[in-house]
């Protein structure tokens, strides 16, 4: 562990032990695990609230290794289960659609009988995001919602360094993204075009290519794996068996980003 590495997370600790219950927005990724361990080795699981927000928008395997990563570090887990479809500024799907999802989430959590009192939310934003795109954000800030991995500079890279050396199961699981991100913008987010999405992922997954991600605009579909994978998926014979598998779920027409994406971008 670096010296400047070491300082962060010492700082993470000070921040985090002003505290003597804390609440966290946990989807099971690197980043909010990251920083659930912290807040165990800093105040004890007994006082780690860990809130995992349940719905037809994350692939069940999410959820189910949610629970896992949660009960195994023995802190407080509440899945609580969100109903997007019935919010109609989500099915509509402009250019708010992440800040209004994220605020309903957190106002949610913050309303749940088990939120403990007295307590505040914590989520796992990280400073690299802080120079992204991520609507989601206005409604961190106005819910009053702490983000210590960005205040105190965690990187991804940094986070997914310790998380490695703490040995914690999630140093090197892909970064993710709720299902709706897949649907192209002002498009209506119906559940058949969601239940569509995972089932093209799902097949992708089985085929081997993990961390991928399928969108959706008008019945096409554009496939976008990592980097290291483009080669793989351009050969004919994978991508015709890809190609034939889509178009019997009915969609018109599958095309392949030759931009791909990075291993750990959300």
């Amino acid at each position: 562990m670096g010296i400047f590495v070491s300082e962060k997370y010492r700082s993470l600790q000070k921040i985090i032990s002003q505290h003597q219950k804390v609440a966290i927005a946990f989807s099971g990724g690197a980043d909010s695990s990251f920083l659930l361990f912290a807040a165990c080795e800093a105040l004890g699981p007994s006082s780690v609230h860990a809130f995992h927000a349940k719905s037809e928008l994350l692939p069940f395997f999410e959820t189910e290794r949610a629970e896992r990563v949660a009960r195994d570090r023995g802190c407080n887990f509440h899945p609580i289960e969100v109903q997007p479809f019935s919010w109609p500024e989500f099915v509509a799907n402009d250019s708010t659609r992440c800040y209004l999802c994220k605020k309903k989430i957190y106002q949610t959590f913050l309303a749940d009988l088990f939120f403990p009192q007295g307590a505040l939310l914590f989520d796992g934003t990280n400073h690299d995001d802080l120079g992204q795109d991520r609507p989601g954000l206005q409604a961190v800030s106005e819910l009053k919602v702490q983000t210590p991995l960005a205040e105190v500079g965690f990187t991804k890279n940094e986070i997914r360094m310790l998380s490695r050396e703490f040995a914690l199961p999630t140093w090197d699981v892909h970064a993710s993204s709720c299902l709706a991100t897949r649907i192209a913008q002002r498009e209506p987010i119906t559940r058949e075009k969601i239940v569509l999405v995972a089932q093209c992922e799902a097949l992708l997954h089985k085929i081997g290519f993990m961390g991928v991600r399928v969108r959706l605009c008008e019945e096409i579909a554009t496939i976008v794996v990592v980097n290291k994978d483009l080669c793989e998926i351009q050969k004919k014979d994978v991508f015709a068996i890809i190609k034939g598998e889509f178009l019997l779920l009915g969609l018109r027409n599958v095309v392949i980003d030759q931009q791909g994406r990075s291993d750990w971008i959300g």
